[in-house]
């Protein structure tokens, strides 16, 4: 049994993130994870392993639980979702291809600009892409056909306009979240037509809350806290107002309990490198940089 590294948070007890397996896994992600990846409904990851050129699907309870490689694939993979028949559907560059099991690419499609962030439902994939303004596209897991698009789809020609990072996350009623340059209210999707709902209506100590400053075109990660309505938002520090930055440092959380329309700060004790991909019970699952998974108690 191998754990990875322990951090101690100022927002929690020192905590162990182990898979309950009897034997070593050949590949685990308590200590080798390095890539982007998001939480799925059974709690499960999917990293990517460079050195490999795999997929490894794992969770905390059950290691490591399968690889699919993707030696043929052109590029490096920028997103990527396992769909219901355990293939892979990876974004690279403008490209979408969907690959099985085994390795082989059974097709892929076009896209209309590089992906910014994905997430999923039992239909389909939903892809937000990296463009000036929002646009947001949900596809058909069977040969990746739109089945709904929201905003104004990119041109050939942008210029040199931002270009947009804008992560997504699916709240616990399926609608999908979306954050957009400085604002830490998120939109809200309808996940089964794509129309726009609204947006929410955050405060911060009874106050509207305030646009994040400096660079915010590439937005941090979002994760969702199952059944408490609580989403959380990466941020840096730097991004933090500056009224109420305070002593924050490094990587922070933008805690939005979405039912009492309330915004926190939390600070993480850990550095901007770190990268938020999940939580599992009231601990935020983070990468490190240098390989392994890291825990922050949240409250």
């Amino acid at each position: 049994m191998r754990s990875f590294p322990i951090y101690a948070s100022i927002l929690g007890a020192l905590l162990c993130l182990t898979p309950a397996t009897g034997s070593a896994q050949a590949w685990d992600a308590a200590t080798r994870a390095t890539s982007w990846a998001k939480q799925d409904k059974d709690d499960s990851f999917t990293f990517y392993d460079a050195s490999g050129r795999s997929l490894h699907t794992w969770a905390r309870d059950g290691g490591l639980l399968g690889t699919l490689p993707l030696g043929k694939l052109d590029g490096e993979p920028e997103r990527w979702v396992i769909d219901p028949r355990n293939a892979a559907w990876v974004a690279h560059g403008t490209t979408l291809s969907h690959i099985d099991r085994t390795g082989r690419t059974m097709g892929s499609v076009r896209l209309p600009a590089e992906v910014g962030d994905v997430s999923w439902d039992a239909v389909g994939i939903i892809l937000s892409y990296r463009a000036p303004e929002p646009y947001v596209e949900k596809r058909d897991y069977r040969n990746a056909e739109v089945i709904w698009s929201f905003g104004a789809k990119p041109g050939k020609k942008e210029g040199t306009a931002p270009q947009n990072r804008r992560t997504l996350a699916l709240d616990d009623s399926g609608n999908v979240l979306m954050a957009d340059g400085n604002a830490l209210n998120l939109s809200i999707l309808d996940a089964n037509t794509g129309r726009k709902l609204g947006e929410t209506a955050l405060r911060f100590q009874g106050a509207p809350v305030p646009a994040l400053e400096g660079d915010t075109a590439a937005r941090g990660p979002l994760a969702v806290w199952v059944g408490k309505g609580v989403i959380l938002a990466a941020l840096k520090a730097s991004q933090v107002p500056a009224a109420q930055r305070g002593t924050l440092q490094g990587l922070v959380l933008a805690r939005l309990d979405l039912p009492n329309s309330n915004l926190d700060f939390l600070p993480t004790g850990l550095d901007e490198n770190h990268l938020l991909v999940g939580i599992l019970d009231s601990d935020a699952v983070f990468v490190n940089p240098k390989g392994g998974l890291m825990l922050v108690r949240i409250k």
